[in-house]
């Protein structure tokens, strides 16, 4: 049966350095012959990794984050199979040590199995101390910027934290990210996510670090998923949330990218195609004039299945179509249903590279939903975007499932 709801294996109990398969269901495409004028466009072969030759897989710039699939793993690091995290717990001249460092540990360790969800067992993440203990930054806490440092004072902070954590006797050439964690009530607010600069690279003792996320107090806010959110920037992911005004007026609580701590958290379905999660032959592709397709798409929160139902507009544009339900990464949703949405890949990071479409006939939202958590496409429904020449119409849904069809005039 196609995209049934299977069950995954958490990434704690498989262990780390394991990633052992996963049963997939069987994937099921259903494309529609059309009489005279109007062909059925082939599914078009799709591939999340650089140099990919889909007809929808939309470049990007390659070296910043972004929503294109020509990520640069020189600069970010590649998602696929097991990262090894060394967990470094910092306090300060100003502020000692606030507390058992095995709680902070417990506040993001459930970030390994959330991702592993996501990723449907194709990525982990294995953390690990590498110094069980606090260590003493040189500096105080206020010199490093609060909640939004400049690179230089992101990268002395990153430095610093690494210099003496080696000085503690910690070997850094076995992990290929760090997680800089701050002790409570530091000055050290916000969360970041830090690059290397190949030109400007940070060696010690001879290792070369390339990623780092630096967890401010804020993490106490927002829980594990922060580093859900950071650790996907690492990977080559923009923010989803906008840089001002309504943050949330893109795609509301859709992605963790977008609202950490939004209804329906799991990655954008395009998001999983772009790391690799998602499968070549697992992406239905519309990009000829006067051509469509007929996807059943199986809910992005369960493993196997067809996932992508995609629409090229332009050079560096596409609308998407993926199923949700409230199940797994997504159990608290609002709504399911056929969410639609808008990539461009061309819009920085916090300015938009995805919108997500609204539904007039959607239901009010519920105490704690906004307006976009409710924009769900229901059987019976169609979009069409006359400017772009695209309608989406769902023909049928189950609960694990949703039938939809493509047009591009």
């Amino acid at each position: 049966m196609p995209g049934r709801g299977k069950a995954r294996t958490s990434f704690a109990s498989v262990g780390p350095g394991h990633d052992g398969p996963l049963p997939l269901p069987a994937l099921w495409l259903l494309a529609l012959l059309l009489a005279l004028t109007w062909t059925a466009c082939p599914a078009q072969r799709a591939h999340a990794v650089n140099g990919s030759i889909s007809q929808c897989a939309l470049p990007g710039r390659g070296t910043t984050v972004d929503e294109g699939q020509n990520t640069d793993y020189t600069q970010f690091l590649d998602p696929l199979g097991v990262k090894n995290i060394g967990i470094v717990y910092v306090d300060f001249p100003d502020v000692a040590g606030a507390g058992k460092v095995g709680d902070y540990y417990d506040l993001l360790s459930p970030a390994a199995d959330w991702v592993w969800n996501a990723s449907y067992g194709k990525t982990g993440l294995s953390m690990r101390p590498v110094v069980n203990r606090w260590v003493r930054m040189p500096s105080a806490s206020n010199t490093y910027g609060t909640s939004s440092p400049t690179y230089q004072q992101h990268t002395r902070y990153v430095t610093d934290a690494l210099r003496v954590a080696a000085g503690a006797g910690a070997d850094l050439a076995r992990y290929d990210l760090f997680y800089i964690v701050s002790t409570a009530h530091s000055q050290v607010s916000g969360s970041h996510t830090w690059y290397w600069t190949p030109t400007q690279p940070i060696v010690i003792k001879g290792t070369t670090i390339r990623w780092a996320v630096t967890f401010g107090t804020d993490m106490w806010h927002w829980g594990y998923k922060v580093a859900a959110h950071e650790t996907a920037h690492v990977f080559g992911a923009p923010d989803l949330y906008a840089f001002g005004g309504d943050q949330h007026r893109y795609v509301g609580g859709w992605d963790v990218m977008g609202h950490v701590a939004g209804a329906a958290p799991q990655y954008f379905g395009w998001l999983s195609w772009k790391f690799g999660w998602t499968g070549d032959d697992q992406t239905v592709c519309v990009w000829q004039n006067r051509t469509q397709n007929t996807a059943t798409l199986n809910g992005v929160e369960y493993v196997g299945g067809t996932k992508l139902l995609v629409v090229r507009t332009g050079t560096t544009t596409a609308y998407v179509a993926e199923a949700r339900r409230k199940a797994h990464n997504d159990s608290g949703a609002c709504s399911s249903g056929v969410v639609i949405y808008k990539v461009d890949t061309s819009v920085v990071s916090g300015q938009g590279p995805i919108r997500v479409v609204p539904n007039p006939d959607a239901a009010a939202p519920p105490a704690g939903c906004g307006t976009l958590d409710m924009a769900t496409w229901q059987p019976g429904q169609t979009f069409y975007d006359r400017a772009a020449n695209v309608q989406f119409t769902v023909r049928s849904a189950d609960a694990y499932n949703s039938t939809v069809n493509a047009i591009k005039w």
